[in-house]
């Protein structure tokens, strides 16, 4: 695309000797650059991407986007006054197609099992349909579509992989959307027309200056990105979940709400745990739904729940979305429940790594323990210190036995991160290698006993100062549960 339609709003004068410049594409990663790309320099947490002009016209730039003057430069320089918004609607203009219809969910915890969920019932109709978000791109979708690591990717690669789902024919896309995506701007240009909440609990306060400004930063999902006439689907079981549907209330949108409350339009009326999932009962419009659910935790009909409202709110008709959960399996890593100990016990996978995603999952997993509950977890490094005491103490109190490993310490030291998570558990087992902790809290399980791996979920990765080796939570699973029913069948 020529330079002068990419920027029609500036004054002529500013592009006039160059506005014929043909652009190839978008990048904010000088060292991703390509000959003819423009380069949009962003001044993030860590680094400014102002440092890295000169990186990025070495690498074939043929324009550069910035917010202050950087001095001559052999391309040309356009000042903006916000390059996050000017990175997306250049991305946009790049990458300009959409699926028709797009919902985004936000809120601490619950966001990749809803997005999946909603997948899941659209997909279960016979919607050509797709999510985005920490577990990448699921659907029917060609193997080469990728996303960086994060609940919501930069603009440039946002908007790359919808324009590719939207020529694939996929119709239908969940999105996740973190506090940094919205904080940051990622999502702009991006035709939201149904918004989901979840909650809202102390994390990344090391990003966000306290819980107000975090609930700033979802609530943009629903003041600001959310399409005129579209629908705010909100789980009102916590404060915060009222308050955000008060703070909408002038905004032309519907507001469709859910929970265990009892103003709640679709409400779960009750919740009861048996072996392999779970017996719900919603309540909507006068009528009771009782649907199987084929989930470990309680909290997990909570997002479930939010995902059918989601799908009536995108078309589906509301008994359709709520006879649909009964076929929903979780997503990766997210309360998932692995069978293979030779007493029955039973392992699960969960990706709690906030004080209140452990107490939600200890509790919801409760019901469902005939013996003794078990946790082994650890908390990350370079990130909120205020956490892992806490983490500690909740641990402590909700299971019966703790084990204390390391998560992802990255430049941190494992054993300072350990200490001070054990400072509000000291009867906790502490054992800094993961696989080893893994493997000592299935070899403590008997008959009736769950044991839940809390912290990293799908992750197949684990960043130990400078390196990052392969690790998986599930695979370690799964390796010691068959390698003990070897050795079972074997002294049979």
């Amino acid at each position: 695309m020529r330079l002068d339609d990419l920027f029609p709003h500036l004054p002529k004068k500013e592009i006039a000797a160059s506005g014929a410049i043909e652009t190839t594409g978008v990048s904010v990663n000088s060292r991703k650059i390509r000959s003819g790309d423009l380069f949009v320099a962003i001044r993030g947490s860590a680094a400014d991407g102002h440092d890295y002009i000169d990186d990025a016209i070495a690498n074939g730039a043929s324009a550069v986007v910035a917010e202050s003057d950087v001095g001559k430069k052999p391309v040309p320089v356009i000042i903006a006054d916000d390059t996050r918004l000017e990175l997306a609607r250049l991305s946009r203009a790049f990458y300009p197609g959409q699926p028709g219809m797009i919902a985004a969910i936000t809120g601490t915890n619950g966001k990749t099992s809803t997005a999946e969920f909603l997948r899941q019932i659209w997909s279960h109709i016979g919607w050509r349909s797709a999510s985005l978000g920490t577990l990448g791109v699921i659907g029917p979708v060609a193997d080469d579509l990728a996303v960086p690591g994060l609940t919501t990717p930069d603009a440039a690669s946002l908007h790359r992989v919808l324009d590719r789902l939207s020529r694939d024919g996929i119709s239908h896309a969940s999105m996740e959307t973190s506090s940094h995506g919205l904080h940051q701007k990622r999502l702009a240009e991006v035709k939201i027309a149904v918004a989901g909440f979840t909650n809202l609990s102390h994390e990344h306060l090391d990003y966000h200056a306290d819980m107000e400004d975090y609930y700033r930063a979802k609530a943009v999902l629903f003041t600001d990105l959310l399409l005129e006439g579209g629908t705010a689907v909100i789980n009102i079981d916590s404060e915060w979940g009222q308050r955000l549907s008060q703070d909408i209330a002038d905004r032309p949108v519907h507001v469709l709400t859910v929970g265990e409350n009892p103003a709640a339009d679709l409400r779960i009326a009750a919740i009861k745990p048996y072996e392999g999932g779970l017996a719900t009962t919603i309540r909507y419009d006068g009528l009771d739904y009782t649907l199987p659910l084929a989930l470990t935790g309680s909290f997990q009909a909570g997002n479930a729940v939010l995902a059918a409202a989601m799908a009536h709110a995108s078309g589906l008709a509301m008994d359709h979305a709520l006879m649909s959960l009964s076929y929903i399996r979780p997503a990766p890593g997210r309360m998932q429940t692995i069978h293979g100990h030779p007493d029955g016990a039973i392992v699960v996978v969960d990706y709690a790594h906030s004080p209140d995603a452990m107490e939600t999952a200890l509790n919801s997993i409760r019901p469902q323990v005939r013996g003794r509950l078990g946790v082994v977890f650890g908390c990350g490094g370079d990130r909120d210190r205020a956490k892992r005491p806490e983490m500690g103490r909740i641990a402590a109190e909700l299971a019966d036995f703790v084990i204390i490993t390391d998560d992802n310490p990255r430049s941190e030291d494992p054993g300072t991160i350990r200490a001070e998570i054990k400072t509000a558990c000291p009867d906790a087992i502490e054992q800094g290698d993961r696989h080893q902790a893994i493997f000592d809290g299935i070899s403590m399980l008997g008959s009736g006993d769950i044991l839940m791996v809390a912290g990293k979920g799908h992750e197949a990765l684990q960043t130990i100062g400078s390196e990052t080796l392969p690790f998986s939570d599930e695979a370690t699973v799964r390796g010691i549960l068959a390698n003990m029913a070897n050795a079972s069948g074997g002294a049979e």
